[in-house]
């Protein structure tokens, strides 16, 4: 007679168990990973755009704005050239000027702050790639987790991200 070979139930229902089991480990971690997975990719979209607005700026030879509307937790990257009826170097998207970014932030992140020269959430670059109107700052934005990203432009037009795991008290 012949013997056949194959799982028995025992061993099925015991690879079942460890399985659970691991499932139920990684099911909470993936709960607190994706808060900070978001708030990370939005730090980098942020990042991004203001570089896309420079490449933009030099490429057209006109100013490109990019306004964060904190309280709406968004924000729109424009060429704030005049066109089509619009008003120039406004900082407001009027007329037919080019939209060339609109964002809102993801699930669970929020724009904290956007803190540049003289008071404005405005800041973008001239056909040169410096800072518009010499807007220098940051825009800072925050997960539910209690971390925070900043992106800073300097007086030079230089990006950095930094990140806080302290709520902004320190820095890195």
């Amino acid at each position: 007679m012949k013997r056949q070979s194959g799982f028995t139930l025992i061993e099925l229902l015991i690879t079942i168990a460890i399985l659970v089991t691991v499932t139920g480990i990684a099911i909470p971690a993936f709960g607190t990973w994706l808060p900070n997975y978001r708030l990370k990719a939005a730090a980098m979209d942020i990042y991004s755009n203001f570089q896309r607005a420079k490449m933009q700026a030099i490429r057209r030879n006109e100013g490109v704005v990019i306004v964060f509307d904190v309280g709406n937790d968004s924000y729109e990257v424009f060429v704030d050239n005049g066109a089509g009826g619009g008003t120039a170097e406004d900082d407001i998207r009027n007329g037919t000027e080019p939209l060339l970014a609109q964002v809102s932030m993801p699930e669970n992140v929020e724009i904290d702050d956007a803190n540049f020269s003289l008071g404005s959430s405005a800041p973008g670059f001239t056909s040169r790639g410096l800072p518009w109107k010499s807007r220098f700052g940051n825009v800072e934005i925050k997960n539910n987790k209690n971390r925070h990203y900043r992106v800073k432009l300097s007086i030079a037009g230089n990006l950095n991200i930094e990140v806080s795991h302290d709520g902004g008290a320190t820095w890195k």
